[in-house]
């Protein structure tokens, strides 16, 4: 039974692949990473049939993470695994997605209000000449743009200009590929 069991923050192995690594053999470090690897799955494996699924969500990413480890330092297939881990947990962190959603459509939000939108006409654009308060109002109504935007709602009240296309073009997408990943992600941490 692994039901009370408490793990520290890193195994021995990875401390030792950590250090490895510093001294420059990458082969040792490597073959450290494996076998945290497998310490990690037999946990987890054994946590799943124990019915432990929140033990078992955290050792999955461990585990993952030092399958990462063992890939080349510079490679794609590394490096869209570690995006892949910042931004949902290897499928384990939903939480994540909603904040980096929501750090994509103030960062737009904040682009739209220098590079500017169309309403009923008028070219609206923050300016030093007009009150804070307008500015303010303005910045509030990109982020309500912004929200439209990445989830592709599209009401047609503001209208991109310029550059302001390109961004809403990459938020739309962004956007929709987003929130199809964290009902992926919700579903299966809910479904265990």
């Amino acid at each position: 039974k692994i039901e009370h069991m408490k793990l520290g923050k890193k195994l021995l192995q990875e401390k030792q692949a950590k250090l490895a690594y510093k001294q420059g053999d990458y082969q040792k470090a490597d073959d450290f990473n494996e076998q945290a690897e497998e310490i990690y799955r037999d946990l987890r494996k054994h946590s799943e049939a124990e019915g432990i699924f929140t033990l078992s969500g955290e050792l999955i990413q461990r585990e993952l993470t030092m399958r990462r480890l063992q890939m080349p330092r510079l490679s794609f297939k590394r490096l869209g695994s570690k995006i892949v881990d910042l931004f949902c947990g290897y499928g384990e962190a939903p939480l994540r997605i909603v904040a980096i959603s929501m750090l994509i459509i103030f960062i737009c939000a904040t682009t739209y209000t220098f590079t500017g939108l169309n309403y009923q006409g008028d070219i609206l654009k923050y300016s030093s000449e007009n009150s804070l308060r307008d500015n303010f109002s303005f910045f509030l109504s990109c982020l309500y743009y912004s929200i439209v935007t990445f989830t592709t709602l599209g009401y047609g009240d503001f209208t991109p200009i310029g550059i302001s296309r390109a961004i809403a073009a990459v938020e739309a997408f962004t956007g929709s590929f987003t929130i199809a990943l964290f009902v992926v992600v919700f579903v299966k941490k809910m479904t265990r």
